[in-house]
């Protein structure tokens, strides 16, 4: 007999304990994601509450966001940056793990280094994201 339990929303699940070999398959599938410039296959890594965060979140929607939150507003910021960037291409480079994060270190199509932290939850969805650049 199923429960009548409430199921917890998946941006409710706790923090996913990410091994070595779940953060080398994350970043594979992410980067394949990026590099087909596949929108979907993009958006299948991120939980719907996701929160992002990038310095060009400023330049790009015209604004003094630091983040965008929900999977709606990131879905469109990545459309729009993979429409502006029809080279996009990223270079993996390195991947860390932390407890209940994933690092990676890659070059950008413009030969710039940049860094992304991915908070994931227990299903290994981003409930988390954080760019950086330099």
């Amino acid at each position: 007999m199923p429960s009548s339990a409430p199921q917890p929303s998946p941006s409710s699940l706790p923090p996913a304990r990410v091994s070595p070999e779940q953060a080398a398959a994350f970043a594979a599938s992410w980067y394949a994601a990026w590099n087909a410039h596949d929108l979907n296959a993009i958006m299948g890594h991120y939980d719907p509450a996701i929160e992002h965060s990038s310095p060009f979140i400023k330049r790009y929607n015209n604004s003094d966001d630091i983040s965008i939150r929900g999977i709606d507003g990131v879905r469109d910021y990545f459309r729009r940056a993979l429409e502006r960037n029809p080279t996009l291409a990223f270079n993996p480079m390195h991947v860390t793990t932390g407890l209940e994060s994933v690092l990676l270190v890659y070059r950008r199509m413009t030969g710039d280094l940049a860094g992304e932290i991915f908070f994931l939850n227990s299903q290994g969805k981003i409930t988390r994201s954080v760019s950086h650049y330099g």
